[in-house]
């Protein structure tokens, strides 16, 4: 994804919903640091869903009618979408597939 098609989403540990969208890595991570949080921070595409995005770049393949169903797709997250898990600010691991 280029920088200008993707975002940034922090969700803390157990949280439902993410707590900060950021436009650049850096600003989030600067963020992620100072307030020294613990949490994941995934890079979504802008504009299009995780689910259409794992198609189109080939990381995924529909083979049972389920994985058209509303509910898969709602939920859909692709484990080629880069991560960062963070503990108390400090950068734990880094998924970049």
């Amino acid at each position: 994804m280029s920088d200008l098609n993707r975002v940034y989403l922090f969700s803390a540990h157990k949280s439902n919903f993410s707590s900060a969208v950021f436009s650049t890595y850096l600003q989030a991570k600067d963020w992620i640091e100072s307030h020294h949080l613990s949490g994941i921070l995934i890079e979504y595409p802008l504009d299009q869903s995780c689910y259409d995005w794992a198609i189109n770049e080939g990381h995924f393949k529909e083979k049972t009618p389920i994985d058209r169903a509303p509910v898969f797709i709602a939920k859909f997250v692709s484990a080629y979408q880069r991560n960062w898990h963070f503990e108390h600010g400090d950068l734990l691991v880094h998924t970049d597939v």
